[in-house]
């Protein structure tokens, strides 16, 4: 196994301290690995697999938190039995567009934008309200075309579940969005 032999290098020559580092003439110096395919120089996660970690926590956990709190709002029949809650968690992944469009903006504003503050999730429900009754509305039987005359129970029905799914979510990717 070779030694790896560090030698004393002075900056300039402008009161820079003498530093130790690594001697670039040696061979396979520059070379990618495999590790870092996943990891920078530092050791961290680099920023392709930060988003990607972001995107995949809200495509698994954000749907079912949508769908159980929706359900919840809407037909509060007692508390659930657990094999309700297993039904509407897996009828909930056709929100799955929504999930994958709220996780995206949060991977964009965390790793791009460095902006990591509770409004994304508020801004990022919103969207995803939007996106969903759009959506409900073009797979309708019959043309939906005046979405604004919905009473305003019907925007809460989408607006309250999105905003305590992605705050959940937030919270659980929070980790992945800090550089450090």
């Amino acid at each position: 196994m070779p030694t790896i032999q560090w030698r004393n290098r002075i900056d300039g020559g402008h009161g820079a301290k003498a530093r130790l580092c690594p001697p670039y003439d040696l061979k396979g110096a520059g070379e990618v690995s495999g590790a870092t395919f996943f990891r920078d120089e530092a050791g961290m996660l680099s920023p392709f697999w930060r988003s990607v970690l972001i995107v995949a926590i809200f495509l698994l956990v954000w749907p079912p938190i949508f769908g159980n709190v929706g359900w919840w709002m809407k037909f509060d029949h007692g508390p659930l039995l657990l094999v309700g809650v297993a039904i509407i968690a897996m009828w909930s992944y056709f929100f799955a567009p929504a999930a994958l469009f709220v996780g995206i903006i949060h991977a964009v504003a965390a790793i791009r934008f460095h902006h990591n503050s509770v409004w994304v999730p508020m801004l990022a429900a919103g969207c995803a309200a939007i996106l969903i009754m759009f959506s409900i509305s073009a797979m309708a039987p019959e043309p939906t075309h005046n979405l604004l005359n919905i009473p305003l129970e019907g925007y809460f029905i989408f607006v309250v579940p999105s905003l305590i799914a992605s705050l959940i979510c937030w919270r659980l990717t929070r980790r992945f969005a800090r550089p450090a």
